[in-house]
């Protein structure tokens, strides 16, 4: 059983981190223009769409899998204490890093303020924000984490964990409808995920039982970001009922899966899953450096197709040199920084 329960949290953290590199690199992207023909645009459109709702479960289902292990692994405040510090240990070694690698690149200090503390600065030029307030907000989420193991009685749990639900529901459906949009970074995205994981590893079958549900709710409300998209708005990234659901409904199928074997890739993805989304935003941007140096075009496409082809060479880039970090740093006291 514990094999199976493994490998299927293995595949979880597989499909997340394939998902994050997908929403980051965006590797199969159409070359529109006034020419480009209706069919091409509905694909685009279709593409478009499945990377901000299938990709976007990526983060979602990352704290749910480190929160679900956090609640079935905790045996009381040594558990907890050794957890958080190897999370701080990984948060502080990654923002100094991302902040050397700014000060390379940039020449200049970045500016101290709240979001270089959370780790969503220094901005690098080219590829955007950092990707480490994910570490922060899981160091975050593992303390409320404790602190509602903690609680004794059942009743207030259930009490508390219906008020975050109905809030957080509430909240995102809201954000949606009056079209404003929740920072991706915030915590608040992510605090319905700690009841979640909680009875994820206390009640699973009964929490797994409802997985068809999760689904057609998943579909209703990604249709519904669909169509608000089509209308002019911008829901959130992060903060809306579709990634919940959406989430849920991956995490539960997988992990319910009871005959899933040993596979080398899979085990491989989920055992560097900290590597590859530490690593391959420095290969992105090393990438496009080299493009605009250049001034290659963006708009070369595949022999007979309407794809983009520096966007797959860049997906092929990145994860070969992100890839080759990894083992270059697992020979090195550094690899517990990529494991």
């Amino acid at each position: 059983m514990r094999m199976e329960r493994n490998n299927s949290l293995d595949t979880l953290k597989a499909l997340s981190i394939a998902f994050v590199l997908i929403w980051h690199l965006r590797p199969f992207q159409f070359i529109l223009n006034g020419s480009t023909h209706i069919t091409v645009f509905v694909l685009a459109k279709i593409l478009r769409d499945l990377e901000l709702q299938l990709s976007l479960t990526a983060v979602p289902i990352f704290y749910i899998v480190s929160l679900y292990l956090f609640f079935q692994k905790s045996d009381g405040v040594e558990y907890f204490q050794k957890r958080i510090t190897k999370l701080i240990k990984i948060y502080l070694f990654w923002v100094l890093v991302q902040n050397i690698f700014f000060m390379i690149v940039t020449r200049e200090i970045p500016n101290f303020s709240w979001q270089l503390i959370t780790g969503l600065e220094p901005s690098l030029p080219l590829v955007g924000d950092s990707v480490f307030y994910f570490l922060f907000n899981l160091i975050c989420l593992t303390s409320v984490a404790f602190l509602y193991q903690l609680i004794k009685s059942d009743s207030l749990r259930k009490i508390i964990s219906f008020t975050i639900g109905i809030f957080c529901l509430f909240y995102f459906e809201a954000s949606c409808l009056l079209n404003i949009s929740i920072p991706y970074h915030w915590l608040i995205n992510f605090v319905i995920y700690v009841p979640i994981a909680f009875y994820l590893a206390k009640f699973p079958d009964r929490i797994l039982s409802f997985k068809f549900y999760y689904l057609i709710a998943f579909i209703m409300f990604s249709s519904h970001d669909i169509y608000l998209r089509t209308s002019g708005y911008y829901p959130s990234i992060y903060g809306r009922i579709a990634i919940i659901c959406g989430a849920m409904t991956i995490f539960c199928y997988v992990n319910s899966q009871k005959e899933i074997k040993n596979n080398l890739l899979i085990q491989q993805l989920s055992k560097y899953s900290l590597g590859l989304f530490s690593l391959h935003k420095y290969w992105q941007y090393l990438f496009f450096l080299l493009i605009n140096n250049y001034k290659i075009g963006m708009d070369i496409g595949i022999i007979g197709t309407p794809l983009s082809t520096i966007f797959i060479i860049e997906g092929l880039f990145v994860v070969f040199f992100t890839v080759l970090s990894i083992y270059l740093l697992k020979l090195t006291r550094l690899k517990q920084f990529v494991i």
